[in-house]
């Protein structure tokens, strides 16, 4: 972003410019987005753009940053009912949240979702990923009694970014081969019985 925004009015200026960069990628797709189609838009010049964002690469990069901002305030905001949960329904709880949250709206997250190869989001990747890391990381601190582990480092890895490429690769298809319902109860008993498996503990009572 060229120009950090300050002051209340520059910080509306750019919400402004990333609603109306939104509704042009929702529209028309993400290759008719132009910085001339979103000042248009957002009813600015376009210099007035340019004090904030240089091209359409930085308004897609704050765009991505909004979407990550945006999930990891969804999964704070369900954190209490998440940590007292059992692994099993934690996880759908999670997945149902975010595929929900992906959807609603006007659409533009999930096409930033089904380009994010093109889009070099793997920042945004990375962001999520640490901060689903810690999340999961208080879950085990709470129920470190069922669920032992010394180092869990590299099981959350495998954990967390399997399901963020699943997630990924199932919103990037116009025909899925499952249902959302069969997708998140698939992650949620992959999930639970590896974290099972990973720390030699017993699977609740169902």
């Amino acid at each position: 972003m060229r120009k950090r925004p300050s002051q209340q009015r520059s910080q509306q200026m750019v919400e402004i410019l990333l609603e109306a960069s939104g509704r042009v990628i929702e529209r028309q797709g993400l290759g008719s987005l132009t910085t001339n189609r979103v000042a248009a838009e957002a009813g600015v010049s376009v210099g007035s753009l340019y004090q904030y964002f240089a091209n359409k690469q930085e308004l897609l990069e704050a765009l991505l940053d909004r979407m990550a901002f945006d999930i990891t305030r969804l999964i704070d905001g369900r954190l209490p009912q998440l940590l007292e949960a059992d692994a099993r329904t934690a996880v759908k709880i999670l997945i149902t949240e975010v595929l929900a949250f992906i959807r609603r709206g006007d659409g533009r997250y999930r096409v930033l979702v089904r380009h994010w190869q093109q889009l070099q989001a793997l920042h945004v990747v990375d962001r999520l990923e640490r901060h689903l890391a810690e999340t999961c990381r208080r879950y085990l601190l709470r129920h470190m009694h069922q669920f032992p582990l010394d180092n869990p480092t590299p099981m959350l890895f495998v954990m967390i970014n399997a399901t963020l490429m699943t997630l990924v690769r199932y919103l990037s298809l116009d025909e899925p081969p499952l249902s959302e319902e069969e997708l998140v109860d698939g992650l949620a008993d992959m999930l639970a019985a590896y974290l099972v498996a990973a720390t030699g503990s017993r699977a609740p009572e169902s």
